[in-house]
This record gives C-alpha cells, structure tokens and sequence, in this order.
C-alpha cells in the first residue's frame, strides 16, 4: 500500500508530491513545468522516477498531455494528504524557530474559558512555554467584535455573525438549554416548549444579550425573579428551584449541581467561530494559538472547520 511504500523509506520529497498533485490537475507535463519552475523534461523524470520507485504507473502518456491511470487516481487522495502533512511540517517548523517569546491576547467568553481553554492551554503552553497568553473576557457580542476590531485582542472567540471586517472561523453548532431544578414541574418533560418561556420565574444573566434575544424572537417577556452577573451562581439558584435559566450546552459541562436541562421544542443554537481581526496581519503566535485551539475541537467533538484563510497565511 501507499502507507507501506512510505514507511519503508521512500525519497519522494515535497517537490515530488507537488509535481504529482500539480500534473494531475494541469494533465500536462509542460504546463506542470511552467508553473512549478522545471523543465519539461524534468517533470517527466520526476514521474518517471516515482513510478518506478512506486512500482505503479500513475500515468498514462498520451500526444498533447497526459491523464491519471487507475493507480494514479486511487493514489491521489494519500498524495494530498502527505502535501497537506509536509505543509503543516513546514509551519510548524517555521513557528518552533520563531516562537521563543512573547505575549497573546486571546478573547474568551464565560463557558469557553471554563471548559475549553484550560485544555487548549495546556498543549499550547506545553510546546510554546515562553508564550504569555493573556485571557480577556467578553461575554457581549457586539463589545467583543469592537476590542477585536480596535486590536484590543489578538485573536479570540466569537459568537456569529460577525461584522464582515473580521476573519471568524464557524467552529461549531452549540444548543441553547433551560435548566431546571429536579423538583421544578418542568423538569419532567423531554423538551421544553418555547411557548412556555415566559410561564416560570426566570434567573436573568445581565450580560446575556443572547438569551435576551431569545424571548425577544418569540415575543416573550421573562418572568425575572433573580438577577445575577455570573452564570455558576445563577445555575446555583436553579438547583434551588428560585427559578429557571437558559444557558449554552457548553457551560452545562460538568456542572457541580443537580440540574436537569432541556433543549427547546424548536431548536435553538448559536454558532461559535474563532478568528481575529485579519488572520493574516495577527501575530504568528496567535494564528498557531488558532490551529491548536481547532486541533483540540476536532479532537474533543468531532467538528471539522471548513477551508480557513489559514491555511493561506504565512
């Protein structure tokens, strides 16, 4: 297999896996060579050399160009990935030989900062220790977009949309949850119906303009019994029963309180996207902060971000 042809020590180097990937799209040696700066000769060796290294014909001579052979077209997804792999060696490379020192501003929100930071931080720090990363905590949209539009942070967590001056990567879908005391009469549904969100006090978090742009979608005024500026605190109050309160899936993590929390009857998200101002003007260290932060997303929920002007930044 492709695998076992690496792993016996193989010298096909990046300009190989360029040539191949670079042929395959162009189906031209001389238009291969044009671009990637060879001759045209010296693509045909290139190929040449592989296929014979491989064992396989990738392709197939034919007048005026040249097309994929069967071998070569089953290949063609590993020949990406090694470019893809070769790519990020490179960055990585480059960062170790950069990154010596220096300071990151990272915006976060509550829930972020309570469960995903401490992770992420803890596999950045561990290959960047002389990196300081300072954590500014927003949980507002519109003032987070505005210290990262005055480059206030350098990078950060967002909740979408945002304005189209700023370089947000979607990361994830996250539900919206009420919570509920065990003993609340709520708590025995399996969902809870938005016709419902102004029929039982309700815990306000002052800084929540999400959640206040929930009742104002579906025309409701909560029923406030209790204000409170910290979501753990309000969470406490509702294992109390003084009330319920809405809150993101990620907060609802390892939460210290018997809760019960219930998604909506008619689904209610929000979109968490990381990015900056511009990926390409914020420093090196914040764009790595970035790929370790959607490193571990991938890992811990499965999530894959689209193609990102990351992957064009230097």
């Amino acid at each position: 297999s492709f695998k076992v042809f690496l792993e016996k020590g193989s010298h096909m180097d990046k300009i190989n896996t360029a040539v191949f990937l670079k042929t395959a799209e162009t189906l031209n040696f001389r238009k291969t060579a044009d671009e990637l700066g060879y001759t045209q000769a010296g693509v045909s060796y290139i190929i040449s050399a592989m296929e014979e290294e491989l064992g396989l014909p990738l392709f197939i001579r034919e007048y005026g160009g040249v097309k994929l052979t069967s071998e070569g077209r089953a290949l063609l997804p590993q020949f990406r990935e090694l470019a893809a792999a070769e790519r990020l060696l490179r960055d990585r490379v480059d960062d170790l030989k950069n990154l010596d020192a220096g300071e990151i501003r990272v915006l976060v929100f509550y829930s972020i900062s309570l469960h995903w930071i401490p992770e992420i931080l803890e596999r950045f720090h561990r290959d960047y220790p002389n990196i300081r990363v300072r954590l500014i905590s927003c949980d507002e949209t519109l003032p987070a977009q505005e210290m990262a539009r005055r480059r206030e942070v350098d990078c950060g967590f967002f909740v979408l949309p945002v304005s189209d001056d700023l370089e947000v990567i979607p990361v994830m879908d996250e539900l919206m949850k009420a919570s509920f005391s065990p003993e609340h009469p709520a708590a025995k549904l399996s969902r809870f119906p938005v016709a419902d969100l102004d029929r039982y006090p309700f815990i306000h978090l002052t800084r929540d303009t999400e959640v206040a742009e929930i009742f104002r979608a579906y025309h409701k005024a909560p029923k406030v019994s209790f204000t409170s500026e910290n979501d753990l605190s309000a969470l406490a109050m509702v294992s109390k029963n003084l009330g319920y309160c809405i809150n993101s899936s990620i907060l609802l993590e390892d939460i210290p309180y018997p809760l019960v929390s219930l998604e909506f009857d008619e689904p209610i998200s929000r979109t968490i996207g990381i990015g900056a101002r511009s990926l390409r003007e914020c420093p090196k260290a914040a764009r790595m902060f970035i790929r370790y932060a959607l490193a571990w997303l991938q890992e811990r929920y499965g999530v894959h971000p689209g193609a990102s002007p990351l992957e064009t930044t230097t």
